[in-house]
């Protein structure tokens, strides 16, 4: 029988290799209760996420179905915590974006306002394809959406520039 190549383990990485395994943490597996949350987060979240998958070829705020799908998720998992963190600072970083340029602000403003009118128009008549009070609905909350972010994103924006120009305005502290 031939022996590997390299450096032959130190008498300590022999005895590490020797230890029995670390048993094994299998969590909501034991507890019944876990269990049934873990499969109850995971059945909602599926269900949340296919609706906001069918919203995406719809009419409808599919993103942000998928966003809540994600949310939900992540009451129980970390794979979704991680993603959300993500989702959040992409949607902090576009909402700053758009409050520094005026021109953003007043389009993103525009079709908020624009998209909430088109809601309202799509569930209170039937002159329009794809009328009705789900499409409606969706489409309003999808300008709402686009408002709240748009002045999320200015208030940031201003809350960040008052902190810095109140540390400019301080004198500097002696030693």
């Amino acid at each position: 029988m031939t022996r590997p190549e390299g450096p032959r383990p130190s008498a300590e990485e022999r005895k590490e290799s020797a230890k029995p395994p670390a048993p094994v943490d299998h969590g909501p597996m034991k507890n019944p209760v876990l269990l049934l949350r873990r499969i109850a987060v995971t059945v909602v979240g599926t269900v949340i996420l296919a609706v906001g998958l069918v919203l995406l070829a719809a009419p409808g705020p599919g993103i942000l179905v998928i966003v809540l799908a994600v949310a939900v998720f992540a009451v129980e998992y970390q794979w979704a915590r991680r993603r959300l963190v993500a989702a959040r600072a992409l949607a902090r970083s576009a909402a700053e974006k758009t409050a520094t340029n005026r021109i953003a602000t007043a389009t993103a403003v525009l079709f908020g306002l624009a998209s909430i009118g088109l809601g309202g128009v799509l569930i209170f008549t039937d002159v329009l394809p794809l009328s009705g009070a789900g499409t409606g609905a969706g489409v309003a909350l999808g300008g709402l959406t686009v408002l709240v972010t748009t002045l999320y994103g200015l208030r940031e924006v201003r809350q960040a520039e008052r902190a810095t120009s109140a540390a400019r305005d301080q004198p500097p502290a002696h030693r």
